[in-house]
């Protein structure tokens, strides 16, 4: 841009004066032209694609155009428009001004790449299959690699030196390169790791007792997994320790159906003895014990015929039919699955009294609907052991002074 001519209509005579003045304001009206074609490609181009996007049929096209995308759109663009604009100035600082600008289209060109990689990983998190692949660790580690190459030609830019020569002298910086980008490395290898072999996802329920982790899996970075806790804190681990470390995953309950109930009641030793006559009369009422009762006493009832001592003869006890009675009971819970694992089992007797264990699995699985339906069962458990004449074993206040005592 050449405005002596009109420098000179107005008074002024001087050569250096006129090359000065004549530099500003080729420089003012290039800033102004590229300060331009950003807020041209910020607003109105912007505008223009957004509205395009927005009567496509797709919806990829809306989340990979964002704000963010056009602003750095238009630093990209203005920087351009300054570097072509600049070529015409024939100034002694020409050189470094030119630097600083293709150092401005190398970070700009870096910061558009990462708001398509952002856009590229929102269009995939909008699939299912994202919970299972999260692309997100793949797109930060290409991230990394790229502003590594960008710091790498800004330092050729200003140097002047060949970018392999850069290139050959950062072999020597290796080590130390590792030792920085550590956490990235190992995050990026567990996350390959992770996502071979489907350890964790995205909405998942993991537990890590030694890192006060358990809650559902929000995210997964290259560095770090984000999780809300059941209590909403967030914690934050790094992503190589889901593979250094031990955890529990609870997806597989989720994938089957079924929510483990594993609870046991003590009963008192000394309620336990053989059923008399009238009370198994009372229990034949049942229709849950009655087929049971029948086929019971009808085995008992030809065995004892052989044996004359009691020692020998066969009798129905009430623990024994309590049991029985709650697996009966058990088959017809309609709010468990009854195609997976459940039994009613007596464990080791101790101080405590004889546990009787009842393992199943609730059909409901969430927490709420889950704990309903483990005390439903309990509920009935702890109501009906009087009518086979137990008790739940529990300390009394004589029983812990006695203890004391001695």
């Amino acid at each position: 841009m050449d405005f002596k001519p009109i420098l000179q209509s107005i008074g002024l005579q001087s050569e250096g004066l006129l090359i000065f003045v004549n530099t500003i304001v080729s420089l003012f009206l290039i800033g102004l032209f590229g300060w331009i074609a950003y807020m041209v490609a910020r607003k109105y181009l912007a505008h223009l694609i957004i509205k395009i996007a927005g009567h496509t049929s797709t919806d990829w096209d809306n989340l990979l155009f964002d704000k963010k995308f056009f602003r750095r759109l238009g630093y990209l663009i203005s920087a351009i428009v300054i570097q072509i604009g600049l070529t015409s100035l024939d100034w002694e600082h020409m050189n470094i001004i030119h630097k600083f600008i293709s150092s401005w289209i190398t970070f700009a060109s870096v910061l558009l790449v990462g708001s398509i990689l952002d856009g590229i990983n929102r269009i995939w998190e909008s699939y299912p299959i994202s919970k299972e692949k999260p692309l997100k660790i793949f797109t930060q580690v290409l991230m990394i690699f790229i502003w590594c190459i960008a710091l790498i030609v800004v330092i050729s830019i200003f140097t002047g030196k060949s970018l392999l020569i850069l290139l050959g002298g950062l072999t020597a910086f290796a080590a130390v390169l590792i030792l920085v980008f550590q956490d990235s490395i190992l995050g990026f290898v567990a996350g390959i790791q992770l996502s071979a072999n489907n350890m964790v996802k995205i909405g998942d329920w993991i537990v890590m007792q030694n890192r006060g982790v358990d809650g559902d899996v929000l995210e997964i970075n290259l560095t770090t997994v984000k999780v809300q806790n059941w209590d909403k804190t967030i914690t934050t681990i790094p992503t190589h320790k889901l593979v250094s470390e031990s955890f529990t995953n609870w997806r597989g309950m989720e994938e089957s159906k079924g929510r483990r109930i594993k609870r046991s009641i003590n009963i008192d030793l000394n309620t336990i003895h053989y059923l008399k006559e009238q009370e198994i009369e009372r229990l034949k009422k049942s229709e849950l014990l009655k087929d049971y009762l029948e086929d019971k006493l009808r085995f008992i009832e030809e065995h004892n015929a052989s044996h004359e001592t009691p020692l020998d003869k066969r009798q129905l006890t009430n623990i024994g039919t309590f049991r029985e009675y709650l697996e009966s009971w058990l088959n017809t819970h309609p709010d468990l699955n009854l195609d997976m694992t459940h039994m009613v089992r007596q464990l080791q007797s101790g101080a405590t009294g004889v546990p009787i264990e009842i393992y199943c699995f609730s059909a409901k699985q969430s927490w709420i609907e889950y704990e309903k339906v483990q005390s439903d069962i309990f509920d009935h458990v702890f109501a009906v052991m009087e009518l086979f004449n137990l008790k739940a074993f529990q300390y009394s206040a004589g029983a812990v002074v006695a203890s004391e005592n001695h």
